[in-house]
């Protein structure tokens, strides 16, 4: 493996993490939100959530090729 393949591996998992702490923050705030009865806001940030949980799958796929 090339020295760029193995630090791009290397970071894969890095932005898998920052996305899914992101994402569990969106949830918290979607939950909050609707709690208000702000569903606005709910329905903005639980969109954005599938958003980022797309972009883990397809991070955390090209990490396993």
């Amino acid at each position: 493996m090339s020295r760029r393949a193995s630090r791009t591996s290397a970071a894969t998992p890095v932005y898998v993490i920052l996305l899914v702490s992101f994402q569990i923050f969106l949830i918290t705030v979607a939950v909050e939100a609707w709690a208000d009865d702000n569903e606005t806001l709910a329905w903005s940030t639980a969109g954005v959530s599938v958003g980022i949980f797309g972009a883990s799958v397809v991070l955390w796929r090209l990490l396993r090729t």
